[in-house]
């Protein structure tokens, strides 16, 4: 059997993944056996109006069981979503339960979709109907798109997060040691990933809302993830649970040309630059790029030193934009998240000619009257274009980590792709201790 559970949290507090750890806790409780493996954290599109913070979404396998037991987990499982979940106007909690036999090709198509679309609780509803899968949620039902959607969503290339908790009920400043950060980034990057943002001096795996998150390390290996954890010192952690997760993976992204781009969509789109870089009020900075039709970019201000970037682009160089878009009070605009130089165009300066004869720098006549050579008075109707040397390198250039998306693959990580079929039971979950000794 697969859980799938979403839209527990609101815009400050609580969090799908510590409900999601509390309810394998209360499986385990009734049998140590019952999950083998990690839960799922699956980050669901990006765009999303309707999010509250990350958009994330968590499913838990069990493992075969009786149909008493299985009952059981259900009445629990929900009795703690009904228990811990916040409330509010766009908080929506919401839980299933199938067969892992159930996930069909329009099952696996509807999960990939709110990677990138804006989908229906009338979708989700039928399908779950269809497969006749047990389902339970609490206001609207829109909890229950994501909770089926990381149930039924098929990753492949995958990272690892281990996130550690304070009590719920805890709110206020997180005490996590910023050194014990910058160590773990200094000593495991590229195999731990996002942890210190040196360039903009930003401690990036600890959340400053009152959601009873206290850090989260993101890698490649649970093994590495527990050994750096330990260079953290921190406020007394109660629980701790270790996720597979598609975060840095770019899963969001889809290649399309510039005409099918929708509104809450992340894209990869190529164009060439129609309009240069500008910037408006507050540090963002748009430019436009063409491929048939034309569509806005935009670097904005907390992307720091990537708008600097950006601010080298001229008319006539080829690029490809990575990014989500949105309509915006300037039109749909791709919001940034990398941005791949390709080719560069040259860039100009005007100077007054050299006499061909004297080897002069020739004199202007007037105002669109060309320029004459004073000794000579050999005329020349056009100036000189002298190339400017524009000091900017071809290749990938991406956000900043303080404002990068969970989703984002690291320029880091390319290259380091895994296949999760391949990996799924590497590591022995069933040992795994979520409770820490002594608090």
């Amino acid at each position: 059997m697969i859980i799938g559970l979403d839209d527990t949290d609101s815009v400050n507090e609580m969090c799908t993944t510590y409900i999601g750890t509390l309810i394998v806790e209360a499986i385990r409780e009734i049998d140590r056996n019952l999950i083998k493996e990690p839960p799922k954290l699956i980050r669901l599109n990006p765009n999303n109006p309707y999010k509250t913070r990350g958009n994330g979404a968590v499913s838990i396998i069990v493992v075969d069981s009786s149909k008493e037991t299985l009952e059981k987990i259900k009445s629990v499982s929900f009795d703690i979503i009904q228990r811990y979940s916040e409330s509010g106007h766009n908080t929506n909690p919401a839980i299933v339960f199938l067969d892992e036999d159930a996930i069909d090709s329009e099952l696996e198509l509807f999960a990939k979709r709110a990677l990138h679309e804006i989908l229906s609780i009338e979708e989700a509803l039928t399908l779950l109907e269809k497969i006749g899968a047990d389902y339970r949620y609490i206001g609207n039902g829109r909890g229950l798109i994501g909770a089926l959607a990381s149930a039924a969503l098929k990753i492949q290339d995958f990272s690892y997060e281990l996130i550690v908790y304070r009590d719920h009920n805890k709110k206020g400043e997180k005490i996590v040691s910023e050194s014990g950060a910058m160590e773990i980034e200094r000593r495991y990057s590229p195999k731990i990933f996002s942890s210190y943002d040196f360039y903009n001096h930003r401690m990036v795996i600890s959340p400053h809302s009152d959601c009873p998150i206290l850090y989260g390390l993101r890698g490649e290996s649970p093994e590495l993830l527990f050994e750096a954890s330990k260079l953290l010192k921190s406020e007394p952690p109660l629980k701790r649970n270790l996720f597979v997760t598609n975060q840095g993976t770019d899963m969001h992204l889809e290649e399309k040309r510039i005409e099918e781009i929708l509104p809450y969509s992340s894209v990869i789109v190529e164009g060439t630059v129609s309009k240069g870089p500008y910037t408006i009020s507050g540090g963002h900075v748009f430019f436009e790029i063409y491929n048939g039709d034309k569509v806005l970019c935009a670097a904005y201000e907390p992307t720091k030193a990537f708008r600097n970037v950006v601010r080298t682009l001229c008319k006539g160089d080829k690029i490809v934009a990575y990014g989500g878009a949105l309509e915006t009070e300037h039109g749909l605009t791709i919001n940034l998240e990398k941005i791949e130089l390709k080719e560069t165009s040259d860039l100009y300066k005007k100077e007054k000619p050299i006499c061909p004869v004297c080897n002069n720098k020739m004199k202007s006549i007037g105002k669109d009257k060309g320029y004459r050579c004073k000794k000579c008075h050999t005329k020349n109707k056009e100036a000189s274009k002298i190339i400017i040397d524009r000091d900017v390198k071809l290749g990938l250039y991406e956000a900043p980590m303080c404002a990068r998306r969970h989703l984002s693959k690291p320029l880091l990580r390319y290259g380091r792709e895994k296949t999760f079929e391949e990996e799924r039971f590497k590591f022995d979950y069933s040992m795994f201790n979520i409770q820490f000794e002594g608090i």
